[in-house]
């Protein structure tokens, strides 16, 4: 017979905690949500580089004068006007020139005047207000499309302006300088807009080469004034920008929730090869 004392005495094997051990899952649980947390921060960081947007409205040119200058400096560079293409720096178009036809055509800014801008709209038909005596039209900030509109346009650099006709809607489409044959990105486009009496109904949708949607953002309200908005990348993914412009065309009345915007000056980044 063996006795039970003589067996010899096997080693305890180590304690292992339950795989789902209340304090240990909770550990597991802070850790993850420290992670999270973290990925969320760096995630807002980046977005918050790699776009700027610009915002100002007021009841004169003078109260976004300054948000148009921070905006063209964010762009960065010298204002390249109708020169030969550039590596960097911007454009603009402030509509004023003698020269730009009351009924514009939609490439003018880039065969008559090299800036890189083409626009597209239903029908192709452009407007821009106050044409000089020689062009026989007679117009004051569109007083030949809606005699009540033009009663609450002021300019931002007067006297001319700029609206699609038979539509609220429009594309700014970018080519190099000159060469309306090629194709091109910007990093940046910003745009201001007159009596816009509604909030969130007037904006700039912004998209890549892909046609992917980069950002929407949207103009604030000033009734009977001027408002601005744009937004820039550190580099140039914007290959078209749609603009809206209310919820009317500009030559329809204004009542209830009806509301009729339209342009002045636009500036926008070196339009580069794409």
């Amino acid at each position: 017979m063996i006795r039970l004392s003589n067996l010899p005495t096997l080693p305890e094997p180590p304690f292992s905690p339950p795989l789902f051990h209340p304090q240990a899952t909770m550990g597991f649980l802070t850790r993850a949500s420290l992670l999270v947390a973290l990925a969320a921060a760096v995630l807002g960081s980046a977005t918050a580089q790699r776009r700027q947007v610009i915002r100002a409205s007021g009841s004169s040119a003078a109260d976004i004068a300054d948000a148009f200058e921070r905006f063209s400096k964010a762009l960065g560079g010298e204002d390249n006007g109708s020169g030969p293409p550039a590596g960097s720096g911007r454009r603009s178009i402030n509509w004023d020139a003698d020269a730009v036809p009351f009924a514009m055509p939609f490439d003018f800014f880039n065969t008559q005047v090299p800036r890189g801008a083409v626009f597209r709209t239903r029908g192709r038909q452009f407007r821009v207000s106050n044409p000089p005596p020689v062009q026989r039209v007679v117009d004051n900030r569109f007083t030949s499309l809606n005699r009540r509109l033009a009663l609450q346009l002021k300019p931002f650099s007067a006297p001319r302006l700029f609206t699609p006709l038979r539509n609220n809607k429009f594309s700014v489409r970018f080519q190099v300088p000159g060469k309306p044959w090629l194709r091109a990105t910007t990093r940046g486009f910003g745009a201001v807009f007159l009596d816009v009496d509604r909030p969130r109904l007037t904006t700039l949708t912004f998209y890549n080469r892909r046609g992917q949607v980069l950002r929407t953002v949207f103009a604030q309200a000033a009734p009977g004034g001027l408002s601005f908005v744009g937004a820039v990348w550190p580099k140039a993914v914007v290959a078209r920008v749609r603009v809206k412009l209310g919820n009317r065309v500009v030559t329809s009345s204004e009542w209830g929730k009806w509301d009729v915007v339209v342009c002045d000056d636009f500036v926008y980044g070196e339009p580069v090869k794409a």
